[in-house]
């Protein structure tokens, strides 16, 4: 059954002060386009814009059980977590606080949230007010894999079904982490000379596309309310298309930052009908020094970012959210710290009245209810995601793409996702 289709593309609003269009969404909301499992006609559900992320979590500490308990106190119903994270251990630490959550629900009462902290309680929910991801892991591709992948995560989760589910990389999975620069340079196979078996470059497209027939099943099956993907280009998502039962995906969860904020990524997927969810919003966990250097320091240390912050009374990790969901733009932040949880949905939420800036800032603002184009401007210069390099012969310039900007998955040589 083709439903591709029967979908029409959705209302798009205009985002405020980026200027640009975004997906649909009402009040703190993004509209995911799904179809209802027992009728199979397209339909919506609503996702939260902000979302708490559980990615780097200590390995089996309790930390990932414990912040998801505070975030869900704090006000956040939407919980982004994936197969691979912790080393497999986060999703069941994750289905632990809902599990707790939920209890709660049932027996009318609540416990303390860690056992050392008796000031903190169980929020008192039900499965329905939390919209719960998980991802899909890459040594799963495949029709079969992918099925079992999924009720693993439903066992870890504590649950029947999951809200979003998303394809978590398009690549392959590698047969061995010691791979050899020299190997990977000298083979006409590059990085995939390391491909696990079935996973080769040949192969991983019709890979990719059975693990997505996969998904649309369990979509059918009604195991999940929405499927999408996750650092997806523009590339992989075209070939998808092409053998897909559902389009679109209901969202690509990439990295987007004022760094690399993928312009022609975004714009693809909003015409499409894809929403976007950025992760690493902030800058990511997993780059060092001698990058941010680079780059001219990190996002949360820019000068230019933190003027912009002073003039709203807000952080800069505040101003980095605002100005993802200012272009419709999903965000997943991640904290131990419950303050910090609460300024990242107040980034969202709170107000953004301009403070002691003068009537021209106030009047820009009135017009815009957030940052002003001329704030987001400021901060779109930072992009840094291109480099423009003269033809040999001398005619016009050649765009490459800048790859210290790429501030996730830096240790696979695939990180680029140059690859059908």
């Amino acid at each position: 059954m083709t439903v591709s289709s029967a979908f029409s593309p959705p209302p798009f609003v205009r985002g405020g002060g980026g200027g640009g269009t975004s997906a649909a969404r009402t009040q703190n909301c993004l509209s995911l386009r799904t179809l209802d499992p027992n009728t199979r006609n397209p339909c919506n559900i609503d996702m939260p814009l902000i979302g708490f992320g559980t990615y780097k979590f200590k390995k089996g500490s309790g930390e990932a059980e414990t912040a998801v308990i505070h975030a869900l106190q704090v006000g956040y119903r939407s919980i982004d977590t994936a197969f691979i994270y912790g080393g497999e251990h986060t999703e069941k630490e994750v289905g632990r606080a809902l599990g707790r959550c939920t209890l709660a629900k049932k027996t009318a009462s609540t416990t303390t949230a860690t056992s050392d902290d008796s000031t903190k309680v169980v929020p008192v929910l039900s499965r329905k007010d939390i919209f719960l991801i998980t991802k899909q892991w890459r040594a799963y591709h495949g029709y079969e894999p992918t099925l079992q992948c999924f009720q693993k995560s439903l066992d870890r989760l504590q649950t029947d079904y999951v809200d979003l589910y998303l394809i978590h990389w398009p690549g392959p999975a590698y047969n061995t982490m010691s791979r050899r620069n020299d190997v990977m340079a000298e083979s006409s196979n590059g990085p995939f000379v390391y491909a696990k078996q079935g996973h080769e470059m040949d192969q991983i497209r019709h890979l990719r596309g059975e693990t997505w027939r996969a998904m649309e099943d369990l979509l059918y099956q009604g195991k999940c309310r929405a499927i999408g993907v996750s650092n997806f280009t523009i590339r992989h998502l075209e070939a998808l298309k092409k053998t897909a039962r559902i389009w679109p995906p209901a969202v690509n969860q990439i990295e987007c930052h004022p760094y690399n904020p993928q312009r022609e990524l975004v714009e693809y997927c909003k015409k499409e009908g894809i929403a976007v969810v950025a992760y690493a919003s902030l800058g990511g966990q997993d780059t060092g020094k001698k990058t941010w250097n680079v780059l001219g320091g990190k996002l949360l240390e820019r000068l230019e970012i933190q003027e912009i912050g002073k003039r709203y009374n807000k952080t800069t990790a505040q101003v980095l959210l605002r100005w993802a969901t200012q272009q419709g733009i999903g965000v997943i932040p991640k904290s131990g710290n419950v303050e910090h949880m609460k300024q990242s949905l107040e980034a969202v939420q709170g107000d953004w009245t301009p403070v002691g800036d003068g009537d021209d800032h106030v009047s820009n603002w009135q017009q815009q209810q957030g940052l002003t184009q001329e704030d987001m401007q400021i901060i779109n210069n930072l992009d840094q995601s291109k480099i423009v390099d003269a033809n040999d012969d001398g005619n016009g310039d050649v765009r490459r793409w800048n790859e210290s900007t790429r501030l996730c998955w830096v240790r696979d040589p695939l990180k680029m996702l140059d690859f059908d």
